[in-house]
């Protein structure tokens, strides 16, 4: 039940529309038009986008930093990718093209009416409690976002094809979009421009989806979005709603240890440490465990250890590295330089490149271990490969 009626401010320059719009809202029971004259805020401002929409994108701004209206609506005749990319941008509740189409507005008014009521991000029911797993790299150049990039894909393909979500920690330089040929529009920093309309649907609109079902959120990829600020705050909220949309969040963490970082390891049901059987590797492995454990998360158990390009040869044994760092290799995942870079010149997954090849077994066995799921059923050849790995997997 409606407690008031909702204010609406028109900001139209064309007579013809902006009639159009008054008759389509005064027809409609649950809103009230302000006059010309009214200073009061609204709570949505109708706002018409003419030829110099860098004009009116700044009224825009101006008028939310004001306070002039809690929403907005806007409306032009023109419908450029650029104007509805800016639009979204900057939080704008619907877009309405011109000529004006009244079905089409009077779903747009009885959404908003219905559900401006409502919290955002606080749906009725069950909710799903999906698990956060953080992909860290122990040093650059160890195959992190490689790891990151084809864990999620595994998981994806998994049986009842969970909901996966992969996002791009790294602050600068992200390559998730090269790894999956993403010609991404919106990434984690316009969350924060938007902070105060997160929710599902939002999210959902900003989010890339690629074409194996896994939805991904870039990293920025200019320098000036270092201008908005990303707190700690910001993707504490963005992970908690995310764990609600979908089964798995796949987070490559880069290399950085910050407060976001911290946030993110907080956040984490599973912290893969990806590392290679080298003496840095193993050295900042043991550094890395002594942070969390000074730091008193995340919990030891929930932390892995992952051996990425290994080789049976190296002059560093398995063994050797786990009694090193005092910590049991979770996953080892055999070296394989062709057919990784492969994938990467391409821009694509694993599982689309060399679907046969021991790296993206591996990689995909681990994904089902980490999802609980049984790896094979038994099978002589994979019982083989465990063992020339000396790997223990729990």
């Amino acid at each position: 039940m409606l407690t008031r009626k909702k204010t609406v401010r028109l900001e139209i320059r064309n007579d013809r529309v902006r009639e159009h719009f008054s008759v389509v809202i005064a027809s409609m029971e649950g809103f009230l038009i302000q006059s010309v004259h009214d200073t009061m805020p609204a709570d949505l401002l109708v706002l018409e986008i003419g030829d110099d929409t860098g004009q009116d994108f700044d009224y825009l701004t101006r008028a939310r930093s004001t306070g002039k209206a809690k929403d907005f609506f806007l409306t032009s005749k023109t419908t450029s990718p650029d104007v509805l990319i800016q639009a979204l941008r900057m939080g704008v509740k619907e877009f309405i093209p011109q000529p004006i189409n009244e079905v089409e507005l009077r779903k747009a008014l009885l959404k908003y009416r219905d559900g401006s009521d409502l919290a955002p991000a606080a749906p009725k029911g069950p909710q799903r409690k999906g698990q956060i797993i953080s992909v860290l790299g122990v040093k650059g150049g160890v195959g992190t976002t490689t790891i990151a990039v084809n864990l999620a894909d595994s998981l994806v393909r998994l049986d009842g094809q969970p909901t996966v979500a992969l996002i791009d920690m790294n602050r600068l330089f992200g390559e998730i979009p090269l790894f999956l040929s993403l010609e991404h529009v919106f990434n984690w920093v316009d969350i924060s421009k938007n902070i105060a309309r997160l929710d599902a649907t939002y999210l959902t609109g900003i989010l890339y989806r690629h074409r194996s079902g896994l939805r991904v959120l870039p990293s920025p990829d200019r320098v000036d979005d270092d201008k908005y600020t990303v707190t700690p705050q910001v993707i504490e909220s963005m992970l908690r709603l995310m764990r609600t949309m979908f089964d798995y969040v796949i987070i490559d963490g880069g290399q950085a240890v910050d407060d976001i970082s911290k946030t993110i390891l907080r956040s984490a049901d599973k912290v893969l440490l990806v590392a290679g059987l080298s003496l840095p590797c193993l050295i900042n492995v043991k550094k890395l465990l002594k942070i969390f454990r000074e730091l008193g998360y995340p919990p030891d158990p929930w932390v892995e250890v992952v051996i990425n390009r290994f080789d049976k040869k190296s002059v560093i044994t398995l063994r050797e590295a786990e009694q090193s760092t005092g910590k049991k290799a979770f996953w080892a995942v055999p070296n394989d330089f062709n057919a990784t870079m492969s994938a990467i010149n391409q821009g694509k997954p694993l599982s689309m490149v060399e679907p046969g090849a021991e790296v993206t077994e591996a990689i995909a066995e681990m994904a089902a271990a980490l999802a609980g799921r049984q790896t094979g059923g038994g099978r002589e050849k994979e019982k083989e490969k465990r063992a020339f790995l000396g790997l223990k997997l729990y």
